[in-house]
This record gives structure tokens, C-alpha cells and sequence, in this order.
């Protein structure tokens, strides 16, 4: 075991989203890298049960170890906002990538089993790579806990005006999710955002 991977994983208890600080959210309502993460799991476990439910075949143990680590290079680049993205265009999304796939090779580094460090790596890949159904679960469990964060964010009276453009956004991307489950899971939120309205 790694004690640099121990520490990455207890400094994401203090690693602000910062995505949130683009969309004029302030500094003490952005929920931490961990926060989300635990979100994250949460909701990637509720899909991959309503998955299973429907008969398709899920590997929850790679769902969760997905889900745990998804930010987990966070601890050392923070979180890189997509809107601070936009400005390098194409590549934004590429160096981003690079810059992470970097940091989980750091992290990993250190872990004496090549077998766990293997594994970790291959999970990150996995997810970045998006082509399982299992990295599809936490990727739009991911994006489900953006659309959830919003509606706690406006119950506590943010302003929904800076908020709709990430709202309308991430609602266009799970419709085109190809997770079933995700569907149910986004009509009680929405519903729960109009029940804000009223």
C-alpha cells in the first residue's frame, strides 16, 4: 500500500469542486471533490441495482471501485472546471485527460503489489474510456449528482439564472444516456426541481 494514496484520498475531503465557483456559486456552498464522490457512489449503486433489476448484467464490484476513484487524481490537479476548459478549445478535453492519467500513474506509483496498482489503472482507464456498461452507470451517475447538487443549491437560495445553462446541459446529456435506469432516476429529480418553482 501506498501512504501517497492514502493522502490523496483524505485531501479530497478538502478539495472544492471548483466547477461550481464558474457558475456563481460561492466558495462556502461548493461541495467538496469527496462529497461529490460519495454522491457519486451512491447513485452509481442505485442504476446498477435498477440495471439488474432489468435483467443486464453488471459487475458491482467494478461499478463501486469506478465510482470511488473517478476524482481520486483530483487530490493532486484539483478539479479542472470544464468552462476553464472551453478556452483551449479541442484540446481542453485532451490535456485534461493527460494531465489526470499522469497523476493516477503518480498515484499508483509507490503501491508495492503491481497486481493493486494494475488494477487501478485499469479501472481509471476503464472510465475514461467510457465504453463499458459499467463506466456508462458511473459516468451518468456522475452527471445526475451535478443535476441533484443544483437542486440543493437552489433550496438554499442560490439563483437559478446562474445555474440553468449547466442544468439544460447536463439533462441533454443523460437523455442520451444509454443506461435505461437513468431515465427514472432523472424524472424524480426534475420533478423535484419543479416542485421549487411552485
Amino acid at each position: 500500500m501506498s501512504s501517497r494514496l492514502l493522502t490523496a484520498i483524505s485531501s479530497l475531503k478538502r478539495t472544492p469542486r471548483t466547477g461550481w465557483l464558474t457558475h456563481g456559486v460561492s466558495l462556502q456552498d461548493v461541495e467538496s471533490v469527496a462529497d461529490h464522490t460519495f454522491s457519486t457512489c451512491a447513485l452509481s449503486l442505485i442504476l446498477t441495482d435498477l440495471e439488474l433489476k432489468r435483467g443486464v448484467r453488471v459487475n458491482v464490484e467494478r461499478v463501486l471501485r469506478m465510482a470511488t476513484f473517478h476524482d481520486l487524481a483530483e487530490a493532486f490537479t484539483f478539479d479542472i472546471s470544464k468552462a476553464y476548459l472551453s478556452y483551449l478549445g479541442k484540446r481542453g478535453e485532451a490535456i485534461k485527460d493527460e494531465i489526470e492519467a499522469s497523476a493516477w500513474k503518480h498515484l499508483v506509483k509507490g503501491i508495492k503489489s503491481l497486481q493493486m496498482s494494475d488494477n487501478y489503472l485499469m479501472v481509471h482507464k476503464e472510465y475514461v474510456e467510457n465504453k463499458t456498461v459499467e463506466a456508462k452507470i458511473v459516468h451518468a451517475a456522475d452527471s445526475l449528482d451535478i443535476l441533484l447538487q443544483v437542486v440543493d443549491l437552489r433550496k438554499r437560495g442560490n439563483r437559478q439564472s446562474c445555474l440553468r445553462n449547466l442544468w439544460n446541459t447536463t439533462i441533454k446529456r443523460l437523455q442520451t444516456s444509454p443506461i435505461h435506469s437513468v431515465s427514472t432516476v432523472l424524472k424524480m429529480i426534475v420533478g423535484e426541481a419543479r416542485e421549487l418553482e411552485r
